[in-house]
């Protein structure tokens, strides 16, 4: 992971609300499984074959709707377990200054963008 782009997949509220901010601020919350409470990031970029079902997003598939795309990985410790080579995530909100920030908005538009 050391030096790629990192991808938060959300859904339209989710983009709204994070979006809205200079820095944006990706608020730590316990996941409907048995994964820690935290912020979740992943290396698998826009486009990847099976996305939702490789980033364990059941019946909400409305979830990776909206992408943001930025560098560096300051904090963020892999998942246990398989998913933990392509899923990290921060025990606390994770902040993103504007330096970091890459494109954001609808997946297909960003997946554009970056191909």
């Amino acid at each position: 992971m050391r030096g790629g782009l990192l991808f938060h997949y959300t859904n339209d509220r989710g983009y709204k609300a994070i979006s809205s901010q200079q820095t944006w601020l990706f608020k730590a919350s316990k996941p409907p499984c048995s994964h820690p409470k935290g912020a979740y990031f992943t290396i698998l970029p826009p486009g990847t074959r099976g996305l939702g079902k490789r980033l364990f997003v059941r019946g909400c598939a409305d979830n990776t709707n909206f992408v943001f795309c930025f560098s560096g990985e300051e904090g963020l410790k892999p998942i246990d377990g398989g998913r933990g080579e392509h899923v990290f995530y921060s025990k606390e909100d994770y902040p993103v200054e504007k330096r970091r920030q890459g494109p954001h908005g609808a997946t297909a538009k960003v997946q554009e963008e970056l191909t």
